[in-house]
């Protein structure tokens, strides 16, 4: 009789997670279909889509049993008291259910980039977004074909101090527009905690990750370098109209050009990356898509590998293919650019140096990628394999 009573009891429960959790809409990390949660300054975990269905579901109001209900109808499997009290001990473990003082309010932006976002709300609308988008499309095509007569004009600017000087704080200026126009993107769709610092060109919108449209994502993404971009828009006009042939305006539309570009390289933690990500509806891309392509290697041997629903093996074997692509390229540009510069100083030994040079970068780089977030639940291997399987 004691038992009946406290399953009664432990069904009858109506447990809450934090009204603070964040959870992102579905993604998907190589063969598998999570979702991201994460409280306010607190680390992202990612679930499987079931233990989303039930985590999505604690809102304080429904018991487990009615929960389990839900999950039954849903999967056709029942949840006994292990699975809701491992559940429950791990969200508990991590601070995600309820509790008192455990909730942090969202922190509104401030005040001037509430009024810098009203003012700027135009540059959202539809068509502002295509006459923005064409109009640097024909910039960067001119810019392309008069590459050769701009370097020529940039030259002389490059050999004057006060030219450079110039340059440099034009570079840091659209680095720090760079951020706010990110802030004031995230700002415009909803996003709150933005925490921006302009003088060391930093920008975090806690709860961008979570937006339910994937569209906003990439606007908030590639918000920043638009704005680079819309900065080098004058000097082009200038350069191009005849106003002001001089070699610092060439200067200025050829490293404005490049600062603004460089950020859509789709390699991490460039903007261009975000952007593709977000895209695929995926994270982890470039760690995932290296992982998808070995996969393959190690499938021709015979070896047991995931299995990928199609769109992801298609998306990630196109990224992973044009990742190592990318790098390669950048390895050889980068020491012969390197290279050169040091030739010019010591001679050929100055290849080697910038290849000693390209290697530690690179490893540093390799060594500072994120990590995978921290994993909740526990659903068995086997069983996301044929949840996999099942998406075919």
């Amino acid at each position: 009789m004691t038992a009946e009573v406290d399953l009664d009891a432990f069904f009858g429960a109506r447990p809450q997670v934090r009204e603070d959790l964040l959870i992102s809409p579905a993604v998907i990390r190589g063969p598998d279909r999570i979702h991201l949660l994460k409280v306010r300054g607190g680390k992202v975990f990612e679930v499987s889509p079931k233990e989303h269905f039930l985590i999505s579901r604690l809102d304080g109001r429904r018991s487990l049993a009615e929960i389990g209900q839900e999950y039954a109808d849903e999967y056709h499997r029942r949840l006994g008291t292990s699975h809701w009290s491992r559940l429950l001990w791990q969200l508990e473990q991590r601070e995600l259910l309820a509790g008192p003082g455990r909730e942090r309010p969202p922190v509104p932006p401030g005040r001037l980039l509430r009024r810098v976002t009203s003012g700027a709300s135009w540059v959202f609308t539809r068509p502002s977004a295509v006459v923005i988008v064409v109009g640097l499309l024909v910039m960067y095509a001119a810019v392309v074909a008069q590459a050769t007569s701009l370097w020529g004009a940039a030259l002389p600017a490059l050999g004057d101090w006060r030219s450079l000087a110039g340059l440099v704080a034009f570079i840091y200026v659209s680095g720090m527009l760079h951020e706010l126009g990110h802030a004031v993107a995230a700002v415009r769709f909803g996003c709150s905690d933005i925490r921006i610092n302009l003088l060391i060109l930093s920008c975090r919108a806690e709860d961008y990750q979570f937006l339910e449209s994937r569209r906003q994502q990439i606007v908030i993404a590639a918000a920043g370098g638009i704005v680079n971009s819309l900065m080098v828009v004058p000097f082009a006009i200038a350069w191009f109209s005849g106003w002001a042939p001089n070699g610092f305006v060439a200067a200025v539309v050829l490293a404005g050009s490049v600062q603004a570009l460089v950020n859509f390289v789709p390699l991490s933690p460039l903007d261009g990356y975000k952007v593709v990500s977000h895209l695929l509806g995926a994270v982890s891309l470039a760690r995932e898509s290296r992982r998808f392509l070995w996969s393959r290697a190690r499938r021709w041997f015979g070896r047991e590998v995931p299995e990928y629903a199609p769109p992801s093996r298609t998306a990630l074997a196109v990224y992973g293919i044009a990742w190592h692509l990318l790098v390669g390229f950048s390895v050889v540009a980068g020491i012969a650019v390197v290279g050169g510069l040091l030739d010019t100083l010591i001679g050929p030994a100055g290849y080697g140096v910038a290849t000693a040079a390209v290697v530690v970068v690179l490893s540093l780089w390799f060594a500072a990628q994120r990590g995978l977030p921290r994993r909740i639940g526990a659903q068995p291997t086997s069983e996301r394999a044929r949840d996999a399987r099942s998406r075919h």
